[in-house]
């Protein structure tokens, strides 16, 4: 059941992302604010492993991301840990958490009835919306020509025999219009806080604002729009995305945010989330075997792009030495964002 508990912070927060980086979010936001008035924005284009292949098996949207947003949720770690040891057993071909959104979607003639079924059955405070009800597919086209055609082979895109070593991604696109869930676009316009996670770019942030009506929402929202850099490259969709810079004008492209520029005269992005930990050059050297890199902080170019936007630099990084991941600290991560004004 939800913990009985005073939160430190009463702010409407709203993050949009997807995958790891969108899980670390939540779990920092939901120890230290208000659950109740947390809201996950998921995406709905996966269509690998099992998430994609439920979709066509089952005939809905594809639950892995609103179900990891559902685990990041669970106020209780004694619940989360529970949930991930049980849930995570395999049935057909399934991990059980996504049968489990499935047979919810399908049992509540909807996906957002089928979602607040969950959190009614795991007594989860915070909200998640699905960005839009339209199922649509994610395709790519690479600056030599190639069409990546789905949203499993643009996260797989370093082993595709197709893609050449020096080409690069050049811009996403949806196969159909897709208008954006009224749920989704009503949170993020009463918002104190917007928050873009880490996460791959390509297939689960900047997809978001494909779908018609969220750049807009973003835009006219009132509250503070803040972003958070990832630490390192992949080997794969953002591996020339080697600076803050680089990732931030593909950001503000997918926005409209150098439109807003022209008429406001300054970004509609707010803040910018940097690390400043020293990372082990033993730990770099793990990464860059895997084709993997830090990302420069190119603080002025940032500042050119985007004229009032704050960069905030802190220490937010922690290394799990066994599994030999880094990872931004939900905790802190989370502090520093409702710390800012």
């Amino acid at each position: 059941m939800p913990l009985a508990r005073n939160y430190q912070y009463q702010k409407k927060i709203v993050t949009i992302g997807g995958g790891t980086g969108h899980f670390t979010c939540l779990r920092g936001f939901v120890k230290l604010n208000q659950p109740d008035l947390i809201t996950a924005v998921a995406g709905n284009w996966d269509s690998g492993r099992s998430s994609g292949a439920l979709r066509v098996e089952e005939g809905i949207l594809p639950p892995g991301d609103y179900m990891q947003c559902l685990l990041a949720l669970m106020e209780d770690d004694n619940q989360l840990q529970e949930a991930i040891l049980i849930l995570r057993d395999r049935t057909g071909g399934h991990p059980l958490v996504n049968l489990l959104g499935a047979k919810s979607e399908k049992a509540h003639h909807g996906v957002d009835e089928g979602i607040n079924g969950l959190r009614k059955l795991f007594r989860i405070q915070a909200n998640i919306i699905p960005v839009s009800l339209v199922d649509v597919d994610l395709n790519a086209e690479t600056r030599q020509g190639t069409y990546l055609i789905h949203e499993d082979r643009i996260d797989e895109m370093q082993n595709d025999p197709a893609f050449s070593a020096g080409d690069e991604l050049a811009r996403i696109y949806l196969d159909v219009a897709a208008d954006a869930n009224p749920r989704a676009l009503s949170v993020i316009k009463q918002a104190d806080k917007i928050i873009i996670p880490p996460g791959s770019p390509y297939t689960s942030i900047f997809p978001h604002l494909l779908v018609k009506g969220i750049p807009q929402a973003i835009q006219h929202a009132k509250g503070k729009l803040v972003a958070i850099l990832n630490l390192m490259t992949t080997a794969g969709e953002d591996r020339h995305l080697t600076s803050a810079s680089r990732w931030l004008e593909v950001f503000q492209y997918y926005l409209g945010d150098k439109e807003w520029i022209k008429i406001n005269g300054k970004s509609r992005i707010d803040y910018l989330i940097v690390n400043e930990n020293h990372i082990d050059k033993e730990v770099l050297e793990i990464y860059q075997s895997q084709g993997q890199n830090l990302v420069e902080i190119d603080k002025k170019r940032c500042e050119e792009l985007a004229p009032g936007l704050q960069i905030i630099s802190s220490n937010l990084v922690k290394y799990d030495k066994y599994s030999h991941l880094l990872r931004h600290d939900p905790e802190e991560l989370a502090q520093l964002i409702l710390s800012l004004p």
